[in-house]
């Protein structure tokens, strides 16, 4: 009787003593993991610097126990070589978070608000970037960065110094992209409320259209993509072939609502240049406005509307050309704006 008693006793405390090594071991194990990516995170800061970059912090600290392991950077400044752009962005903070069993992905918070200098056309420009939150995702495999992802809630850019940002607001953004082995950068795009700069938008522009697209939506792939990361550098990127592979887009600003396809690049000035295959929900109700707006003449809207009763039809409206040609926008035969170069 006593034997099967002490059975009985043993048998009800090693489920706890079980229990007991397991804490221990993940304990040990977190101590010795955030060890390492304490030294990581050091490391890291030490060969961008060798690279050129002035990285400052005002403390690192590893945390999160049990569950995850977070990295908080008080206070970081990063400064990019001339090379690089020679811009400065400065952070009240940044946080990254991975679960203790996966390392290769990281969920990266952005404090606000955050202070970008950089140079625009020779001079000294200062933008104020906030937001109601902001993350960053990122996936690694095999030490690249493979999948990335961001979320941006009432995002807002001012300027401190210098031109004002063509976007002043966005309400939402979620994007999301990964890396294949052709190099392509394959992504996903939303982003809603977008308020645009009035000083940096054309009056007639303005009254067809208004300040606000209510939402904006692009799938597609950027080619060539270590040619445009190597150096930040739309030149490389145009010399080495590159180009933005639109597989699908939707644009609903004021009377506009349009769906379209199609590839653009960067011409030899680096201006946008390609063609979209577009789609447009209601034709008659955006040539009427870009004729009240004056983008159009009256010839012009007329060739328009002829041209739109001769296109193709598609379930969701009438398919009209699209194209950025020589700093040109066109909407079928009908030069409607321009753009210019990227800065």
């Amino acid at each position: 009787m006593g034997a099967l008693f002490r059975r009985f006793r043993l048998g009800l405390f090693l489920p706890f003593a079980a229990l007991l090594l397991a804490v221990g071991v993940h304990a040990l194990y977190w101590v010795v993991v955030a060890g390492g990516v304490d030294h990581r995170a050091e490391a890291w800061i030490a060969a961008q610097e060798r690279a050129g970059y002035e990285i400052e912090h005002q403390g690192l600290s590893v945390g999160g126990y049990p569950f995850r392991f977070s990295v908080r950077v008080a206070a970081p400044v990063i400064g990019a070589p001339a090379s690089d752009g020679g811009w400065r962005a400065e952070f009240d903070r940044l946080d990254a978070t991975a679960q203790f069993y996966n390392l290769d992905h990281w969920i990266v918070t952005l404090g606000a608000p955050a202070r970008l200098s950089t140079q625009i056309d020779g001079e000294a420009a200062v933008y104020l970037l906030n937001a109601d939150a902001a993350r960053i995702s990122l996936a690694a495999s095999s030490g690249t960065t493979t999948r990335v992802g961001a979320d941006l809630d009432g995002f807002t850019l001012r300027a401190e110094s210098g031109p004002p940002a063509l976007v002043e607001h966005v309400g939402q953004v979620r994007l999301s992209g990964f890396l294949d082995a052709q190099d392509r950068l394959s992504f996903a795009l939303e982003a809603l409320d977008v308020r645009l700069a009035e000083s940096q938008m054309e009056p007639e522009v303005i009254s067809a259209f208004g300040r606000t697209a209510q939402r904006v939506r692009l799938t597609g792939a950027l080619t060539h993509w270590s040619a445009l990361t190597r150096a930040v550098d739309p030149y490389a990127w145009t010399g080495a072939g590159g180009r933005l592979e639109i597989a699908a887009a939707q644009l609903v600003w004021g009377p506009a609502d349009i769906n379209g396809s199609g590839e653009i690049t960067l011409d030899t000035l680096m201006r946008p240049n390609g063609r979209l295959s577009l789609v447009v929900t209601d034709p008659d109700t955006l040539i009427g406005a870009l004729e009240a707006a004056g983008l159009v003449y009256d010839e012009q809207g007329q060739a328009l509307r002829l041209f739109a009763l001769m296109a193709p039809r598609r379930d969701t409206g009438i398919a009209l050309p699209f194209r950025l040609q020589d700093g040109g926008l066109f909407l079928g035969p009908a030069r409607i704006g321009s753009v210019g170069a990227l800065n």
